[in-house]
């Protein structure tokens, strides 16, 4: 059997490598998957060391004279003297609507008191 192309007779269906509707389905579909995912969660800690810079950390631990940091990616290990302080980062306890709630009339009795003023 030899290899040589046919020669095209009009029947059937070509295809091309041009992006159909088959690509742009499977590409919607991958980016509606994406979409889905869970976001990745913030950083439980952060570390300040001494000279002022600051370390996200998923997790640390202090080990004799050494303090190890676990971030994504990576772990750390840093002398326990150069660092000041680790804070545990926590979610908010408020929703933003709680925070904001009087915000409103708030301001609303600000711009009446200046309006007044200018008067």
């Amino acid at each position: 059997m030899s290899r040589e192309p046919r020669a095209a007779t009009g029947r059937g269906r070509t295809r091309s490598c041009w992006p159909g509707s088959s690509w742009v389905l499977l590409f919607l579909l991958l980016l509606s998957a994406f979409c889905l995912l869970p976001t990745v969660t913030a950083a439980e800690e952060i570390i300040f060391l001494q000279d002022g810079r600051t370390i996200r950390a998923e997790k640390t631990e202090i080990i004799g004279d050494r303090v190890r940091i676990e971030k994504p990616s990576e772990t750390i290990e840093l002398p326990r003297a150069s660092v000041l302080s680790i804070h545990r980062l926590s979610p908010p306890t408020a929703s933003p609507a709680e925070v904001y709630q009087d915000m409103t009339q708030q301001m609303t009795d600000k711009v009446r008191r200046e309006i007044q003023e200018r008067r």
